[in-house]
């Protein structure tokens, strides 16, 4: 089956809700499409905020590629395409940043489902979880790995993208997420089981939790209230020398998995490219209690720092932006918990310097958000 045009931009859109509602984007990092014909898919255009995104903002674009009108596509419409012509059965996709199967796709390898997962699990997703080889946002080199991995593992409704997110296939809308909501499951259980020889996230809360209970004897705090986000300053000072992208918002973050990184007392390198375009490239950890100038200098040219065992300071030029550094950070030093553990190496400097670079460039033109 495909999709006729107005119902098809009806589930885009119902769709790009349902991605932030369920966090399986943070903000517009993703990208959805339909099936339209044999020829014709449409999907999200690239730079729109997916709050104030419309139905005649929609793309439509032919399987070469081509479409028509002053309106891009998403940037990475080849790896839809490679899709949709790889499985003629598929008419829904949905690229996700979800984080327990992003952190997988830094190990870069097929892992193989056991017997413990049921033939109706291994039905929808695929008889293993799948990962395509690197290669920068938006290129051919990501396209063509993405379209070989389809081939190599035709029973498979998803791929990895290496070092980036998750590519989930599906006969319909509701199949399309079903998949990535069973991949997710999937990957959270084979990460944990990873980890199951060093520190759990559950230990980790468990020792935020001890370290920060008000009382001991009385309580200990919720998992929400382990998961804060605080800010610390929302008026600059003017400190000569700051960065331009040092803006009005400071956040503190102390999320499970910043948290324990920032025990490392070392530079944190980008294991997820989202990592490096928002964060940074690396990002570095200055001693607990350092004054505001020596965060800001530690910063550089990124938009966050580490404070020995005491998380990480995010900054933004709006509360939005600064947030959604902290939560892309948390995602970040999750896959960079496990790479550490695996012996995984981070993106190469050239690529992450570039996905900085291109990000900070393209966002400048952008404001409202991006579509990467």
């Amino acid at each position: 089956m495909s999709y006729g045009m107005s119902e098809a931009g009806e589930l885009i859109l119902r769709a790009s809700k349902e991605l932030k509602d369920r966090k399986l984007i943070i903000r517009t990092w993703g990208n959805i499409s339909a099936r339209l014909s044999s020829d014709l898919i449409m999907i999200t255009p690239s730079g729109r905020d997916y709050d104030t995104m419309k139905v005649e903002d929609l793309v439509v674009v032919n399987m070469s590629g081509k479409y028509e009108g002053d309106t891009a596509p998403s940037s990475e419409t080849g790896v839809h395409l490679a899709a949709y012509n790889a499985r003629p059965d598929v008419n829904f996709v949905i690229h996700t940043h979800q984080p327990y199967a992003s952190a997988l796709s830094i190990l870069g390898s097929d892992i193989r489902l056991g017997d413990r997962v049921s033939p109706s699990v291994k039905k929808l997703v695929g008889p293993g979880i799948f990962c395509a080889e690197y290669g920068p946002n938006g290129s051919k080199k990501i396209n063509k790995a993405v379209a070989d991995c389809l081939r190599e593992h035709g029973e498979s409704n998803h791929v990895l993208m290496r070092n980036h997110g998750a590519l989930c296939l599906g006969r319909d809308y509701q199949n399309a997420f079903d998949v990535a909501y069973t991949l997710e499951a999937l990957s959270h259980k084979v990460f944990d089981y990873y980890c199951e020889d060093v520190i759990p996230l559950t230990e980790q809360i468990h020792r935020y939790m001890d370290e920060h209970s008000a009382d001991p004897n009385t309580r200990k705090p919720s998992v929400d209230e382990a998961d804060e986000i605080r800010v610390v300053q929302s008026v600059p000072e003017e400190i000569e020398g700051t960065a331009d992208h040092v803006g009005q918002w400071i956040l503190h973050a102390r999320t499970p998995y910043i948290l324990e990184l920032s025990r490392r007392d070392s530079t944190i390198k980008a294991y997820l490219d989202d990592f490096a375009q928002i964060a940074g490239a690396s990002i570095r950890c200055v001693s607990t209690g350092a004054d505001r100038r020596t965060v800001i200098k530690a910063m550089g040219d990124t938009n966050a720092v580490f404070s020995e065992n005491n998380g990480a300071y995010c900054t933004g030029t709006t509360y939005d932006e600064a947030l959604c550094v902290a939560e892309v950070l948390e995602k970040g030093c999750m896959a960079a918990y496990l790479g550490m553990i695996r012996g995984v190496k981070p993106i190469g400097f050239i690529d992450a310097f570039m996905d900085r670079n291109n990000y900070i460039k393209k966002y400048s033109k952008l404001k409202d958000g991006s579509d990467i």
